[in-house]
């Protein structure tokens, strides 16, 4: 299964602070009538951190009941130790997932010097059975994995390409230029996510993908066609929204634009809150823009 194109990090539903699998099923049902190229199931949007082991498994099920064998499942299997990592990873790729996305441990993070992040990686892709992405989001763990360190990781066979969420195209540039042929570098940004495809990244990772699949999909289709102009324009008009949903309100700006978009949103598990009506607003106004720059 080749990887490229856009994926949602997609978001975990909630209701009475439970999990509501049936929400999740009716938004794969949408998300699935779109171009897009498949899914990361476990990410930072999906609330990872603040599920349980039994509720990561059920979404991971009802994720593979809903997802298309044409479509990639990602699953996020990246845990502070490098034995449950491999666990998890293991367990998922007997449910049916296609590849893992292993996130940089970062509790310890003066240790975490890139060689222990080098021998973590390579023992996770190892053991797994599945082929493993990095993950790299500095914004979350504090650390930043060096192009150099992700280039000597590309040379091992079962590590298959990164999500880059730093944001930073120099960054992006340097891991695929000095990654091996056929890396796959996908960018966790939207507001850069043209740019990123002009430096060779195969797709995107991007949080907007589960409000507004289509426009993102439409900048990579515009851009493989060689219409540059158009895909540049396609991405200065999800700039606004992209960044609403991420820096500026975070899960719970991204699940208020969900709901007002037609899919499930609901609301983010504590400590994580659901932002202000006036931010709902805002949102409200950035779907209009969008939609109707679209017309």
């Amino acid at each position: 299964m080749k990887l490229n194109g856009v994926l949602p990090p997609i978001t975990t539903p909630f209701q009475d602070g439970k999990l509501a699998s049936d929400k999740l099923k009716k938004n794969f049902q949408k998300w699935n009538k779109t171009g897009l190229s498949g899914y990361l199931v476990l990410g930072s949007n999906g609330e990872a951190v603040y599920l349980n082991e039994k509720e990561k498994i059920k979404v991971v099920e009802v994720s593979r009941e809903s997802i298309p064998t044409s479509k990639i499942m990602l699953v996020g299997t990246g845990m502070e130790s490098t034995q449950e990592t491999i666990r998890f990873t293991n367990q998922v790729a007997k449910m049916g997932a296609d590849y893992a996305l292993v996130v940089t441990p970062s509790y310890f993070k003066g240790s975490m010097r890139p060689q222990i992040l080098y021998d973590h990686f390579i023992a996770v892709a190892e053991s797994s059975k599945i082929g493993i992405l990095i993950y790299n989001v500095p914004q979350f763990t504090g650390i930043n994995l060096e192009p150099e360190w992700v280039a000597k990781l590309s040379e091992y066979p079962n590590i298959v390409g990164i999500k880059d969420s730093s944001g930073n195209i120099g960054q992006l540039s340097e891991i695929i230029h000095l990654s091996k042929k056929g890396f796959a570098v996908f960018v966790g940004s939207a507001p850069v996510f043209f740019p990123a495809l002009c430096v060779g990244a195969v797709g995107g990772i991007l949080a907007v993908a589960n409000v507004a699949p289509q426009e993102c999909v439409q900048i990579q289709n515009l851009f493989n066609k060689g219409k540059t102009n158009e895909a540049r324009a396609s991405q200065g008009r999800l700039i606004p929204l992209a960044k609403a949903v991420t820096i500026k309100y975070g899960i719970g700006g991204l699940k208020v634009a969900m709901d007002l978009a037609g899919y499930f949103g609901g609301n983010p598990r504590l400590p994580l809150k659901k932002p202000s009506k006036e931010v709902k607003e805002e949102l409200k106004r950035l779907l209009l823009q969008l939609k109707n720059s679209r017309a």
